[in-house]
């Protein structure tokens, strides 16, 4: 069986390292990769969808799985589908779940899902108007396009308001995804990540997780594409899930199917808990969660080629997901400046003897491997993980591995898990 991953990120790597777990599985394709990919498969560079698509079909690919966002929003799926290649993910249209904040939270409000109160504003001069006459603050302002997790910004003022605006709207720091801006009450709470796997009629959830998306201990600094995560999140108690299987990803199904949407693939909810237990929509993914797919996959016992090929087929209603009663949780090391400006091309060193740690996973992200090691190709560079006995376990772990590890100007939070740590 020859399987391709698109991808060169953390959760791609991570992707490989489960499939290369299957037996039959013997050549693995990763499209781009990186350099712990690199070890598992061939990686190629291909940029464009066609040449991708041209790719699996000449090398009699068996299985596409899709990592970031980026090839989904633009039609991957609908490629492949043409070539009847099986493909785990959402077509270009269920995408837009995730590559239109503005379509996610009018399906939203379509279908009852519950979501903070919001405003959609094309015009820059609107915008400032509306934000002239409000006065309740923190507010939250978010670019309607894709932009690598940092077109959401959390303000507690005017002057901080109209700055993002003009930022998103006018200096149009994210291009076309700011040209479409949603404004939404700020909810009040603990933030979960729950991953669905969905065929288009059935569903099945994956383990819990909660991310560290701030560059900074506690919680401050700027927005990342993650820092670290652990699974499972304490915060989803039986009760939670349950209104989250009721309240939210019922009527989901039912808007998918009364829409005709596609969707054969993994379902990210971001999630806000309150004080009740209540769960409120922050956003959708429509693939897994980067840092969390690295904590949650190690968590499942079910053979992950086996999932995949169940979500294409729309059998997902015979399956039984079997997870690992240990905790995980996994520790992101970036580069100096990250999320800003950042230098690469820094060796790196100890892989080898964080690796060896029992119950401790490397999975690396921007990385290169050369003849004389593995350098620095990215912001962030390695994802250190560790299964444990609970988290306090799985903490000590990764982080002893972490201790093990350098290069010049590395940078880490020391307190992933932190709510979890002290409940």
């Amino acid at each position: 069986m020859r399987v391709m991953v698109i991808g060169s990120g953390g959760r791609e790597h991570c992707l490989a390292w489960k499939v290369r777990q299957n037996p039959s599985v013997k050549e693995i394709f990763c499209i781009p990769g990186n350099g712990g990919m690199s070890e598992l498969g061939e990686c190629v560079a291909l940029s464009s969808l066609p040449e991708i698509v041209t790719f699996a079909r000449e090398k009699a690919v068996d299985l596409v799985l899709v990592g970031p966002e980026g090839p989904l929003a633009r039609g991957i799926v609908d490629l492949l589908k043409v070539q009847n290649i099986p493909v785990v993910g959402p077509d270009r249209n269920a995408a837009l779940l995730e590559s239109s904040k503005v379509f996610a939270k009018k399906f939203m409000e379509r279908y009852g899902i519950p979501t903070a109160p919001f405003h959609i504003f094309e015009e820059y001069e609107e915008a400032v108007a509306y934000f002239r006459r409000r006065s309740e603050y923190p507010v939250v302002v978010k670019a309607d396009g894709l932009a690598s997790g940092k077109g959401v910004y959390i303000l507690n003022d005017l002057d901080e308001a109209l700055d993002a605006l003009f930022e998103i709207m006018v200096s149009e720091k994210f291009g076309e995804s700011g040209k479409r801006v949603v404004v939404e009450d700020f909810v009040q709470g603990e933030e979960a990540t729950v991953m669905v796997l969905l065929d288009g009629k059935s569903y099945c959830f994956l383990p819990s997780s909660q991310d560290h998306k701030r560059v900074g201990e506690g919680d401050i600094g700027p927005n990342t594409g993650g820092m670290g995560a652990y699974s499972p999140a304490p915060i989803t108690t039986p009760s939670v899930w349950d209104k989250i299987e009721r309240r939210i990803v019922h009527p989901l199904l039912e808007g998918i199917q009364a829409e005709h949407l596609f969707y054969r693939g993994i379902l990210y909810l971001g999630l806000m808990i309150d004080q009740k237990e209540n769960p409120w929509v922050l956003e959708f993914n429509v693939r897994l969660g980067d840092p969390e797919a690295q904590v949650v996959l190690p968590r499942i016992q079910n053979d992950w080629v086996d999932l995949s090929f169940a979500l294409w087929k729309g059998e997902l209603d015979t399956v039984r997901l079997r997870v690992d009663a240990k905790e995980a949780l996994g520790v992101v090391l970036v580069s100096q400046g990250y999320p800003g400006h950042y230098e690469v091309g820094k060796k790196i060193e100890g892989l080898e003897g964080a690796k060896e740690r029992k119950g401790v996973f490397l999975f690396h992200a921007g990385t290169e491997k050369r003849a004389d090691g593995f350098y620095t190709a990215g912001g962030r560079v390695l994802n250190v993980c560790a299964l444990g006995e609970n988290l306090a376990d799985a903490y000590h772990k990764a982080y002893e591995a972490v201790s093990e590890i350098r290069f010049e100007g590395m940078y880490y939070r020391k307190d992933i898990g932190f709510r979890a740590l002290k409940k």
